[in-house]
């Protein structure tokens, strides 16, 4: 996602009207929300599109999302 932040920028801009001072101030959990809903054809959805990446693993999840791993 950082590699292509400009695109993620401009596409939250222009679909939700958010300037990066309204960025800084999201949650991640908002913030992936938000970046969910981009539709397929935006900047950040193409680029994503060429990006092959299948993640499965607990903790490369985690360390990509922030979400810690829960474990029982």
């Amino acid at each position: 996602m950082i590699r292509h932040w400009a695109s993620i920028e401009s596409d939250l801009a222009r679909e939700y009207h958010l300037d990066a001072e309204h960025l800084a101030r999201l949650s991640t959990r908002r913030f992936l929300v938000l970046l969910g809903g981009l539709p397929a054809e935006s900047a950040f959805g193409r680029l994503w599109q060429r990006t092959p990446r299948t993640v499965t693993d607990p903790t490369e999840i985690a360390r990509l999302t922030g979400v810690p791993v829960i474990t029982e």
